[in-house]
C-alpha cells in the first residue's frame, strides 16, 4: 500500500476539530488526500494500531459527524462540477465521486434531459456522499423519499482496507444475514438489521430498504462508522415540466388542514412532491432579512408545493392547484397566492426556501450561541396532534421539561424562562418539522437543551424518530441508546463490529465507542 504524511500543525488541527453543528473536538493528525489508494492504506493503518479516522470535506453535518474524539482526519478534496457526473440518460442513472456536490449532480442531470429526485436543503454545500451517509432527505422526500432509496451503487473502502464495488440487488440477506466475498481473501458476515419503517421518516441508524434490501442500504446513514464512501450511483427520473406554489395563509389552522387533506386524500389533479412549511416567527425572520421576499404581514403562516407533470398540462395542474387552494381557504390574493409561472420564479420560490434556515443561522450567528434545531419526525396520522403539542410546550417550557428542570434556578440562579425565541419550518407534509430554538443567554441555551429533549422524548414515545434525515452523529447518541430497543442497538452494534472490529472508523458516531460484545446486551 502507498505511503502518507499525518501532518500535525496545531492551527490545521484545529481547523477540522469542528463542524456546522458547532460541536467541538481534536485530532491527533489531519491527512490529505483524495486518492482511494492512500485513503484505503490510512484505514488499514489505524485498524491495526487501534488509531480513530473521520473523514471531512465541507463539514456541513448537523450533528457532530466530521468532528474527531482524537486520531486521523482524512481531509477530502472540495472541488466539485458536473462535469464529474456520469449520466446514463437511457438507463436514467448518473455516477459521481462522493465528494460532488448535490447541486452539481442536479445540473449534470438536468443537462442529460433527467430529473434528480434527491433534493436535501443544503443541497448547494452538502456532497453527494454526505447525502448518503446520513440518509439526507430535504422538501421532495414527500413523494421520493430520502436518498437512500434512490442509491443504485456505491464504492466502499472498509476499515480493513478492500475496496468493494456494490451494486443494488447483489448482495441480498440470506437467513438474516449478508456474506460477501472480501478483495484480500476471505468472507465478510454482517447480520441484517429490521426494515425501515414506511410511515415515519427515520434516519437512525442502520436499517434496509423495505422493497429491495441490500448490502447497499448498511452504509446508507452509517455516518462514517463503517467505511468511506468513494462513488456514487443514483437513479433518475425522465425530465418533466414542475409546478410550483409559494401560499402565504391568514390562519395557521386552516393551512394544517390542507396539510392533512395533502397527506390522506388530495383533491384530484393534485400530486405533490414537495409540501413544505414556515411559521409566523420564521417568516418574520426571513422577511426582516431579505425584504425583498415581500412576506404578507398579516401571514401567519406559509406553504411552498411543488408538483412535476406533464409538457402541455401546465394549465390543467394550475387550475388544480388554484381551485383546491381556494376551496381550503387561502387568500385570493397574488401577493399571498404566489404561483412559479417560468423557471425563475421556481428558483426564487426555492432560495425563499433556503432563505429561512439561512435567517435563522444568521441569528445565532449574531447571538454568538448555536441554535437548537429539532429533526423530529412523528407517525403519518400525527400532523394535528403533533403542531399542537410543539405550540404547547414553545408557549410554557417549565411545563414541557417537568422534573428535568428541578435544579435549573440553584445551578443558573434564575428560573427557567417562560419561553424561548424559536422559528419553526421543514418538511410538513412528512410530519417532520424543525423547531429551532434560539437562545439569546447561556442560561437560555441550557433551558434550550432541556426543552430539546422533552421533545425528543416526546416523539419516541409517540412511536417517531428522534432524527428524520440528519443523523445521530454524536448530538443524539444519548438519546439513541434511550429510546431505541437495547435489542436493536446490541445489533446496531454488531454490524459495527463485522465491518470495524477495531472501532476506529466515525468514532462517537451514533453510540459511544465499544469494540467486544457487552456481556448481556448493548
Amino acid at each position: 500500500m502507498p505511503g502518507f504524511d499525518v501532518e500535525r500543525d496545531p492551527a490545521l488541527l484545529t481547523r477540522y476539530a469542528a463542524d456546522e453543528s458547532s460541536f467541538a473536538g481534536h485530532a491527533d493528525g489531519v491527512v490529505r488526500t483524495g486518492d482511494p489508494a492512500v485513503i484505503a492504506a490510512v484505514m488499514a493503518q489505524a485498524a491495526a494500531q487501534g488509531v480513530p479516522v473521520v473523514f471531512s470535506a465541507r463539514r456541513t453535518s448537523l450533528t457532530g459527524a466530521a468532528v474527531p474524539e482524537g486520531g486521523w482526519v482524512v481531509v477530502l478534496p472540495e472541488d466539485s462540477s458536473p462535469d464529474l457526473v456520469q449520466v446514463d440518460a437511457q438507463g436514467l442513472t448518473a455516477t459521481a465521486p462522493a465528494r460532488v456536490l448535490v447541486s452539481d449532480l442536479e445540473t449534470a442531470a438536468e443537462r442529460a434531459g433527467c430529473f434528480l429526485p434527491i433534493d436535501p436543503t443544503s443541497r448547494k454545500t452538502a456532497s453527494i456522499g454526505g447525502a448518503v451517509a446520513c440518509n439526507a432527505s430535504g422538501a421532495r422526500s414527500f413523494a421520493f423519499g430520502p436518498t437512500g432509496d434512490w442509491v443504485q451503487g456505491l464504492t466502499v473502502v472498509l476499515a480493513s482496507g478492500d475496496r468493494l464495488e456494490l451494486t443494488r440487488g447483489a448482495h441480498p440477506p440470506v437467513d438474516g444475514l449478508f456474506t460477501v466475498a472480501l478483495p484480500s481473501g476471505g468472507t465478510l458476515v454482517v447480520p441484517a438489521p429490521p426494515a425501515r419503517r414506511t410511515d415515519l421518516k427515520n434516519a437512525m441508524g442502520f436499517r434496509l430498504r423495505p422493497d429491495a434490501p441490500d448490502l447497499i442500504d448498511l452504509f446508507i446513514g452509517s455516518e462514517g462508522t463503517l467505511g468511506y464512501i468513494e462513488a456514487v450511483t443514483v437513479a433518475l427520473l425522465p425530465k418533466a415540466e414542475i409546478f410550483a406554489a409559494l401560499v402565504f395563509w391568514d390562519d395557521e389552522d386552516t393551512a394544517l388542514d390542507f396539510v392533512a387533506r395533502l397527506q390522506a386524500d388530495a383533491p384530484a389533479g393534485l400530486e405533490p412532491m414537495s409540501v413544505e412549511w414556515f411559521d409566523r416567527e420564521a417568516l418574520a425572520l426571513a422577511g426582516a432579512r431579505h425584504p425583498r421576499l415581500n412576506v404578507p404581514k398579516a401571514a401567519q403562516a406559509a406553504l411552498f408545493v411543488e408538483q412535476r407533470h406533464a409538457k402541455g398540462a401546465e394549465d390543467d395542474v394550475m387550475l388544480a392547484w388554484y381551485e383546491a387552494l381556494l376551496e381550503a381557504g387561502a387568500p385570493e390574493d397574488e401577493a399571498a397566492m404566489r404561483i412559479a409561472r417560468s423557471k425563475t420564479d421556481l428558483e426564487t420560490f426555492r432560495d425563499f426556501r433556503h432563505a429561512v434556515p439561512e435567517s435563522v443561522n444568521a441569528l445565532a450567528r449574531q447571538r454568538g450561541l448555536r441554535k437548537l434545531g429539532t429533526d423530529l419526525a412523528y407517525p403519518k396520522g400525527w400532523l394535528h396532534r403533533m403542531v399542537a403539542y410543539y405550540r404547547e410546550a414553545l408557549a410554557d417550557l417549565p411545563a414541557a421539561v417537568g422534573a428535568a428542570g428541578a435544579g435549573f434556578a440553584a445551578e443558573w440562579g434564575e428560573p427557567l424562562p417562560q419561553r424561548l425565541d424559536h422559528a419553526t419550518f421543514g418538511h410538513i407534509g412528512d410530519n417532520h418539522l424543525h423547531v429551532n430554538l434560539l437562545p439569546k443567554t447561556p442560561a437560555e441555551m441550557a433551558a434550550g437543551k432541556l426543552l430539546y429533549e422533552a421533545m425528543a422524548r416526546h416523539c419516541a414515545a409517540q412511536g417517531g424518530a428522534i432524527s428524520g434525515e440528519h443523523g445521530i452523529g454524536k448530538a443524539k447518541r444519548h438519546l439513541l441508546v434511550d429510546v431505541v430497543p437495547a435489542a436493536e442497538v446490541a445489533q446496531m452494534r454488531a454490524i459495527k463490529r463485522a465491518f470495524d472490529p477495531a472501532g476506529v472508523l466515525g468514532r462517537g458516531n451514533v453510540f459511544g465507542f465499544q469494540t467486544e460484545a457487552p456481556a448481556g446486551g448493548a
